[in-house]
């Protein structure tokens, strides 16, 4: 094996990404990540560890370009005898329908699709080309977006079924390697839209990052992320032991002792709060600006406040969150 398969099957190992005869799915674009990702995993399936049992590809129907993409996609999955499904989607009919900006929609519908098509062929895995490349740009996104450690760990190597094998491998290598096999892929031409955050950190921001340090910066920044990342879900782990010993719940709501609960350290506080106000908000997006309201609620220095979906009170030495439906 080369060394990019070594370093693919140690991120494999280090994070338990697959266990033991397992079948995964690849999300396939067509682009140089996703198509490097799937001949490295038919590769190292090779030594029977794991299957790969097909591949997915979902038309957005937002660039002129999607059917070129489709049909490449089609087209390699022929050469590599895996079989393809592939969906077509109204992006933006759904963001707007849903209040969602087309980037968000985008997501929603491909992890969806990319549940739903692992489901259909007995994939306990899905495996999306997410680079070093990336996760440097998503933690500079979220610096910049003041994000706490849970945002500025970046793009974790699994969340659920979805896992990520190339966060330790840059983009170029991966291009290199395609390059020495003499494969192909397509270029989104998105990706060159300067009006998009991502496309200007990765165009102006690093580039100008490198020149700062006088070498490539990529790789620190993703270490730096990933250091974050472990230290925030051993906080993680702290809040959710403490949630379970505070929190009650009660007639469609919830019962925090406050006595129990001002005890915790601010950041494992935080962390209470936000697990709390997700079990009540029905799915609505819960801001620090609400975690920040109810720390001025337990501080004293207001009454009760609404945040999504959720009325929350101190009552007789409990924080009690009402949930409001259709709030």
């Amino acid at each position: 094996m080369t060394a990019l398969h070594q370093q693919v099957r140690r991120t494999l190992r280090r994070h338990g990404l697959i266990p033991p005869g397992a079948g995964v799915l690849i999300g396939l674009s067509g682009g140089s990540d996703s198509v490097a990702l799937s001949r490295l995993l038919l590769d190292l399936s090779g030594h029977g560890e794991f299957r790969v049992v097909g591949l997915a590809h979902l038309h957005h129907g937002l660039r002129p370009t999607a059917d070129r993409d489709e049909a490449f996609c089609s087209d390699f999955a022929t050469r590599v005898r895996l079989p393809i499904v592939v969906e077509r989607v109204d992006v933006s009919s759904y963001a707007a329908s849903h209040g969602l900006s087309t980037e968000d929609a985008a997501r929603r519908l491909r992890y969806a699709f990319l549940e739903r098509t692992a489901t259909a062929l007995g994939a306990t895995r899905i495996a999306v080309g997410h680079t070093q490349d990336d996760q440097a740009e998503t933690f500079l996104l979220k610096l910049m977006r003041g994000a706490g450690l849970t945002g500025l760990g970046g793009i974790y190597p699994r969340r659920d079924s979805v896992i990520r094998p190339l966060l330790d491998v840059s983009r170029a290598d991966l291009r290199a390697y395609l390059a020495d096999r003499g494969e192909r892929w397509v270029e989104d031409e998105s990706n060159e839209n300067l009006e998009i955050p991502r496309n200007r950190i990765r165009h102006r921001v690093l580039p100008e990052l490198d020149r700062a340090a006088g070498g490539p910066t990529r790789g620190a920044i993703a270490r730096a992320a990933g250091l974050l990342r472990d230290d925030g879900q051993w906080l993680d782990e702290l809040a959710r032991e403490r949630f379970q010993a505070v929190a009650v719940e009660r007639n469609g709501g919830l019962e925090l002792d406050v006595h129990a609960l001002v005890q915790a350290p601010l950041p494992v506080l935080r962390r209470v709060l936000l697990e709390a106000m997700r079990r009540t908000a029905g799915g609505r997006e819960i801001g620090l600006e609400h975690i920040e309201a109810v720390l001025a609620l337990l501080g004293g220095t207001q009454g009760g406040v609404d945040v999504p979906g959720t009325r929350v009170e101190v009552r007789a030495g409990k924080l009690v969150l009402l949930q409001q439906a259709g709030r």
